[in-house]
């Protein structure tokens, strides 16, 4: 079972959220003045459950970036996590009853955007507070730039301990992002979902390492073995996923030579190309949840083209076993909205059921058992509805996808995040089949859940309000 990262939905609630650690209040009855300022999907009991007050998240313009998500859930431990804005405080409270299991205190940093994100591995789930702030400089030592790493056993109780702290310098002209997935985490510049050079960090045990761009040899690329150039992308359990793109040895302008090859390497364990879809030239990889990778397939573009999931080609969206790269499930699919697709763009609408039968990615949802595939995006008469949690019996929920002018809206699978200090209108919202592929429209401004526990429970999150309702 995956962990969850839960960002902040746009268009979720009309108040800014101020700045107070709402880490340091108590929760409440859902019937108590703290909670969602809309209403929620027929299935949940808003009349009981808990909330909790949330803060704004700041932003990272990055595309491939995980930015700063305040909440997140470790789903084994059954807890949600909750970070303060600030970084100061991280506060673990029980999924079913919101009690408060643990509160971790940090070392203080100044001008600090933090993040906090849950990791799965063999010794169980870890929380990773992820900040980047400024060291406060005391006596003979001037303040400098920082990222900051605590790793703490989700297992913990009352006052928690890091497992782990890195304190990783960071120069004045660097911009850090942080990439992260249930299993793994980069830390450095991203561009194009990829990094020139990044630390990756492994939260069981600590230990860092630098990876970076650099020359492999591919094989099975259109003319057989080509030299390309993988540059990091997101780290999983079978090491760090890397994406290239051949440069040399073919048609990169697609006048009917050899074409090109996009693909992506798994660690050590497998490559893009030894399980491509006949004819797909070029794969990304999405994300990764649990053991599985989701990729996007289609036909060779011109080399100054991004693949994208448009209207004129069919892309296969697929789900592959993460230690082997073999297909567990695939839909063909196409968009009129013309989404770009990009190394990792899908990682924070990618989410497994609590009982592992069902996986939604950005706009598709996929049974496991069966193999089958579903799109929820775009056509000529209806609109996308990017995906944010799946029940164990195959239904999920969804916001209606809205392209504007933002970056965001143009990459595929990337849940919009409310920004600090925005006013963002109603949004609309689905309920939908993984099973059979139906969709439904909820009541206007409905809140959709971030998570669905197996016992019914569901998460919600707006700007200022974390939530929990029991099923019906």
């Amino acid at each position: 079972m995956a962990a969850l990262v839960l960002g902040a939905l746009a268009g979720c609630s009309d108040a800014s959220g101020g700045t107070a650690d709402p880490t340091a209040g108590a929760t409440h009855k859902a019937a108590a003045p703290v909670r969602l300022p809309v209403p929620v999907p027929a299935g949940f009991a808003a009349e009981t459950g808990w909330s909790t007050s949330a803060s704004p998240e700041a932003t990272d313009v990055e595309p491939g970036s995980s930015g700063f998500p305040l909440v997140a859930v470790a789903p084994k431990s059954g807890l949600v996590i909750q970070a303060a804005a600030d970084g100061s405080r991280v506060r673990a409270f029980s999924l079913a009853s919101g009690k408060t299991v643990w509160i971790f205190t940090p070392k203080a940093l100044t001008s600090v955007r933090a993040g906090v994100f849950v990791q799965e591995g063999k010794a169980g789930e870890r929380g990773v507070l992820a900040r980047q702030g400024k060291t406060s400089g005391s006596g003979l030592s001037t303040s400098r730039r920082t990222s900051t790493i605590d790793v703490i056993a989700a297992d913990s109780a009352g006052k928690a301990t890091a497992a782990h702290h890195l304190d990783l310098a960071v120069p004045d002209d660097t911009v850090v992002s942080f990439t992260a997935t249930d299993s793994g985490l980069l830390v450095g510049p991203v561009i194009d979902g990829v990094h020139e050079k990044a630390v990756a960090i492994d939260a069981a045990t600590g230990v860092q390492r630098t990876v970076q761009k650099s020359m492999v040899t591919g094989s099975g690329c259109g003319s057989g073995s080509c030299a390309v150039h993988a540059s990091p992308a997101f780290a999983t359990a079978q090491g760090v996923v890397s994406a290239f793109q051949q440069q040399d040895g073919c048609d990169q302008w697609a006048e009917g030579g050899t074409l090109c090859t996009y693909g992506f390497q798994v660690g050590d364990a497998w490559t893009s190309t030894s399980v491509a879809p006949s004819n797909m030239h070029v794969g990304i990889p999405l994300a990764v949840t649990g053991p599985y990778l989701v990729a996007a397939w289609h036909t060779s573009d011109t080399q100054t083209d991004p693949p994208a999931l448009s209207g004129t080609k069919k892309t296969i969206l697929a789900v592959h076993d993460l230690s082997t790269g073999k297909s567990k499930a695939r839909v063909s699919c196409t968009s009129a909205d013309a989404l770009t697709l990009q190394p990792g763009s899908a990682q924070s609408s990618t989410h497994l059921s609590p009982n592992g039968d069902f996986l939604v990615s950005g706009q598709a949802g996929f049974d496991l058992a069966t193999g089958r595939g579903h799109c929820f995006t775009s056509t000529a008469s209806s609109k996308g509805i990017d995906l944010t949690a799946v029940a164990d019996d195959g239904t999920a929920y969804g916001i209606v996808h809205v392209v504007d002018d933002t970056e965001a809206t143009s990459l595929y699978g990337r849940l919009p995040i409310a920004q600090d200090g925005t006013h963002t209108p109603g949004h609309d919202s689905a309920r939908v089949s993984v099973r059979s592929g139906t969709a439904k429209a909820l009541p206007a401004a409905a809140e959709v859940p971030l998570y669905v526990a197996s016992d019914g429970h569901g998460l919600f999150r707006t700007r200022d309000v974390v939530a929990v309702y029991p099923a019906s």
